[in-house]
């Protein structure tokens, strides 16, 4: 099978929609599929890129993230590479430019339509005005685009069930819960724990806070700074930050406000081969993001038998069972979420094996290997 993946974001870029598209690249590649895939892009990119089955269109920046772009008319080049590579199914991973070049390309070259909802557009309304009224009109309006532009798909898929009830809610057809897999065999609780602490120069009764993935201003990561200042009272902790973003620089200077600055590690973007082992080193790790349709990253971090804190809002719930394999949070509740916290690092050593045991558990229902098939299935769904 010949697939081509469209989307809006690719490497270098490093987020969950980047992760999701590799993991299940790797996966189809690995069971003799080809996948080709097609991105907004620069020279740039394309220069540190050198994978001859990607494809970047010429695009200009995106202002609220520099690090994302929009294609630039992307259509005839993508249709003309599609029919090159003799595509046998198109697989939409974007909502803007690359995403109409998709609908244009399977249209054109009669090839089915497969569409992923990976990220929840709608909830950054709260980002561009604080006028209820209007948030609630650019809600309306942006879900009113998203059911328009899914109308031709012959199937979108959702990587939880709440957001596929959603798309379903307002209007989009033939959803069907496909989960981004997790690679279990990458991360693991085998890793050894004490590379990253010795890296960060951890002392053995001080604890290790996670908090992974992209720091874009929805992901709230300032509720965890202020929770920290509730943790460190009763426990010796890092809070150890991996990824970057916009909101960076003004978590760094929230943490140095909250008088908590020398318990924080921003590390930036963690090298690939080193995540895992950043994962297998955290005691927990903290979401609070209200804006997830899955939580790559809380999944990953159970791969690797750590317990997840988590708020209790959209996809989040589905990974964390509240006691068993970590504990939610009422969303942007700073104390609640540092009791969680506690309720995690206070663990006696059955309980936190427990916790471990479980969360490792539920990142194997995750796994590359189901779904993977599962991704398979749709395909050959769509192809008759």
């Amino acid at each position: 099978m010949r697939i081509g993946f469209f989307t809006d974001t690719f490497l270098p870029n490093i987020d969950g929609v980047v992760t999701s598209i590799q993991n299940a690249r790797g996966f189809l590649t690995r069971h003799g599929h080809d996948v080709y895939v097609f991105s907004a892009g620069s020279k740039s990119d394309a220069a540190q890129n050198a994978d001859e089955n990607v494809f970047f269109f010429r695009s200009i920046a995106f202002p609220p993230y520099p690090m994302y772009k929009l294609a630039l008319f992307p259509y005839l080049g993508a249709v003309s590479k599609a029919r090159e590579k003799k595509l046998d199914v198109v697989h939409c991973h974007a909502i803007t430019s690359m995403g109409l070049a998709a609908r244009r390309v399977a249209g054109q070259l009669d090839l089915p339509l497969v569409g992923t909802f990976h990220t929840m557009i709608t909830d950054a309304t709260q980002y561009v005005t604080r006028n209820q009224w209007i948030k609630s009109r650019a809600s309306k309006v942006v879900w009113r685009g998203i059911s328009l532009f899914y109308k031709p798909f012959d199937a979108v898929t959702a990587p939880s069930q709440v957001t596929a009830d959603l798309l379903e809610k307002h209007g989009v057809a033939r959803v069907r819960v496909v989960p981004n897999g997790v690679d279990v065999h990458r991360f693991s609780p085998d890793l050894d724990s004490r590379v990253v602490r010795s890296l960060l120069g951890l002392e053995d009764d001080e604890a290790m806070v996670l908090v992974a993935g992209r720091l874009g201003f929805e992901k709230n990561v300032d509720v965890v700074i202020q929770a920290a200042q509730r943790v460190l009272k009763k426990r010796k902790a890092r809070f150890v930050v991996t990824g970057d973003g916009p909101a960076r620089p003004s978590l760094q200077a929230l943490a140095k406000k909250a008088g908590v600055r020398d318990a924080f590690e921003f590390e930036g973007f963690v090298n690939s081969k080193a995540l895992p082992y950043y994962y297998a080193a955290a005691d927990v790790l903290v979401s609070a993001s209200a804006f997830e349709t899955q939580g790559l990253s809380i999944l990953e971090a159970m791969a690797a038998g750590c317990p997840a804190v988590g708020a209790n809002a959209l996809a989040i719930p589905e990974a964390i069972a509240d006691g068993r394999n970590g504990f939610l949070f009422e969303p942007f509740n700073a104390s609640d979420c540092a009791d969680k916290v506690l309720a995690v690092l206070d663990a006696d050593s059955r309980q936190s094996s427990n916790l471990s045991r479980a969360a490792r558990r539920t990142a194997e229902g995750y796994s590359l290997e189901k779904t993977g098939g599962e991704w398979l299935d749709v395909y050959e769904s769509v192809m008759g």
